[in-house]
Parts: C-alpha cells; sequence; structure tokens
C-alpha cells in the first residue's frame, strides 16, 4: 500500500477516526491509515447494504482492564451479527470479517531485532513449549520465528477481547504447526478454546487468524 494520501479515502471516515488520522506526524503513516480505514468501509458496505461513510464503529469493554480503548471492535451502524478484527503493519493490512463468531486477526512486518533484545523478548512473552520449538531454530530464522509466534499470540487475543492486556507468556499457541488447538479462557468470553492458523504471505510478513474451535 502506498502512502498517499486521497481525498475520497479521508471523505469517508468518521469522526473518530479522523481524529486518529490527524493524530499522526508522519505523513505517509497517517496516509495508510486513512486508505485501510476506507478500504475496510467500501468492503463491509457490500456485505452491509449501506454506504461507506455510513457505518460507525465502537470498542467492547475490555474483559482485562475494563476500558473500551482497546477492547473488541465491532460495527455500531448498522445494526449486524458480523464481527471483525483490522491489523496494520507498515504498507500491510488484514481484515476477518465473520458472522455471528468472534474473529482475531494480526499481521506483522518483519524487522530486525538484535540478539540481545531478541532473547529479551523470548524469555518474557513465550511459554516454555515456545521456547523450546526456538530452540531448534536456525539462528538465522530466530526473528522470524518469533514474529509468527506473537503473530499468533495477537489473533488469539484479539478475538477473546483481552488483547494487549493478556498474559502473552502463558499462552502457547504452538507455532511449530500451521494450525492449532489454542487454549485461552477470558472472564466474559464464551470461548475457551480456539483455531489459530497461519496465512499465506509474501517473505517479509506474518499473519494469522483466530476463532472459537
Amino acid at each position: 500500500m502506498s502512502g498517499t494520501l486521497h481525498s475520497h479515502d479521508l471523505a469517508l471516515l468518521g469522526p473518530e477516526e479522523r481524529a486518529r488520522f490527524s493524530a499522526f506526524r508522519d505523513g505517509v503513516r497517517g496516509a495508510r491509515y486513512a486508505a485501510v480505514h476506507a478500504a475496510v468501509r467500501r468492503l463491509l458496505s457490500g456485505l452491509l447494504g449501506c454506504g461507506a461513510g455510513d457505518i460507525r464503529f465502537g470498542r467492547h469493554t475490555c474483559p482485562g482492564c475494563g476500558r473500551t480503548s482497546h477492547g473488541r471492535p465491532y460495527i455500531r451502524v448498522p445494526r449486524t451479527s458480523l464481527e471483525l478484527s483490522l491489523s496494520r503493519s507498515g504498507p500491510y493490512w488484514l481484515c476477518a470479517v465473520a458472522d455471528g463468531i468472534r474473529v482475531g486477526a494480526d499481521i506483522e512486518m518483519l524487522r530486525p531485532v538484535n540478539a540481545e533484545r531478541l532473547t529479551r523478548l523470548t524469555g518474557a512473552v513465550l511459554t516454555g513449549g515456545e521456547r523450546s520449538y526456538m530452540a531448534e531454530v536456525p539462528a538465522e530464522r530466530l526473528p522470524a520465528e518469533f514474529i509468527r509466534c506473537w503473530t499468533r499470540k495477537e489473533a488469539v487475543t484479539k478475538a477473546s477481547g483481552i488483547g494487549i492486556e493478556a498474559a502473552m507468556g502463558r499462552l502457547d499457541v504452538q507455532p511449530e504447526r500451521s494450525r492449532a488447538l489454542v487454549r485461552h479462557a477470558v472472564g466474559g468470553c464464551p470461548a475457551d478454546t480456539w483455531t489459530v492458523q497461519n496465512l499465506p504471505t509474501g517473505p517479509d510478513h506474518f499473519a494469522a487468524v483466530a476463532f472459537p474451535a
């Protein structure tokens, strides 16, 4: 996705999205934000049978902290049973939509990580089983495999609604499997077992989606 801002994208955004767009100091990042949210609105308008600019979004309360700033997003207007999850990373974006079931999606662009930082991150957010998996990975693949683990964890926690409040170090997403059943229980969420699976991507990013098993 390019970093060029188009006025027809900006015109579709709601008040909160425009406020978020205005907060970007980096013009490229701001343009990408506007383009992604406009594209999602256009896609949803075909499913909802309404104008792209008429859609209004909200956020559920986070079951971890009780705030709505990072709660699970939902379509407030028009009323619908569709659930959605949106993720952005650099020039890439991913939106998952499901009818009547929770869904979580995450996409992450690969970035350089030095060995010391990678060791700290691995100890902080990976389970014992995931660290055992990483121990068998060639050194040159360690950053990519860490991102694969992280992407899968993000997808699951976005689906459950707890997001960044989750204890990532206790959530085992079985990175050795392309598709796996993952235990993850959150208060107020009806599901406690999730299917998480990798999505096909290019060589410089990873993506995953999660939904109730």
